[in-house]
């Protein structure tokens, strides 16, 4: 489960689209979620290992060194769905502090299998960035590019947003609008939900303190 992401140097491309800001409403304010997991109780969907584990405070993912780690809930799918999730940057940064020295954070969606998957991220620098992980080689969605909308900052939450209908997705950061993108859904349900991490040159610890899943109406 873990390869590291060198989204900057990207092999490949299937889809670029441009970022575009826009208002929206963020996932605090939808309601009857078909998930919504702070992990005081955690959905027995999530994994638990070695470097993932549901502790009272969040979802904790601590990736190996210049690596990558991610996490699906398979009690859930993708299919026509909001995921929705609340991470915090590390409350301990290097500087500069950006993709190479603390690592990405996102949602993972689109998963066919672990050769095949979609994520959108942002790192601590406030670049997003939505890709696709395809036979060993990271494929740009939606190009890199700074957003005033990611927080940055030690401690600092973010809230990650990504829509999908169909093989068409959208993706938000604290409710504003970042990108529309179009890609190739699994068959059979969209793919479960997920969440995406990395670490740098050492292990950066990160806590998801909530999971959010809405499906969209039809």
């Amino acid at each position: 489960m873990t390869v590291k992401a060198l989204r900057r140097t990207l092999l490949g491309a299937v889809a670029i689209l441009c970022f575009a800001a826009g208002a929206a409403s963020a996932c605090l304010g939808k309601s009857d979620p078909a998930l919504d997991d702070n992990f005081s109780k955690p959905d027995a969907g999530w994994p638990n290992g070695d470097n993932v584990t549901p502790t009272p405070q969040g979802l904790v993912i601590k990736p190996p060194v210049n690596g990558s780690t991610w996490a699906v809930n398979s009690n859930y799918t993708m299919d026509g769905s909001d995921l929705c999730v609340t991470v915090a940057w590390p409350t301990t940064m290097p500087s500069p502090a950006n993709e190479d020295t603390v690592g990405d954070v996102g949602v993972l969606f689109w998963k066919r299998d672990n050769d095949n998957y979609y994520m959108a991220a942002i790192s601590p620098d406030g670049i997003a960035v939505v890709s696709r992980y395809l036979n060993n080689q990271w494929l740009t969605i939606a190009n890199p590019a700074h957003s005033d909308a990611v927080k940055t900052g030690p401690g600092v939450a973010n809230e990650i947003e990504v829509t999908t209908k169909g093989n068409a997705g959208m993706l938000y950061i604290n409710g504003t609008k970042i990108a529309d993108f179009h890609g190739q859904a699994p068959p059979g349900g969209g793919g479960p939900p997920g969440v995406y991490a990395e670490s740098g040159p050492s292990v950066t610890s990160w806590i998801f303190s909530r999971v959010q899943l809405y499906t969209l109406p039809q």
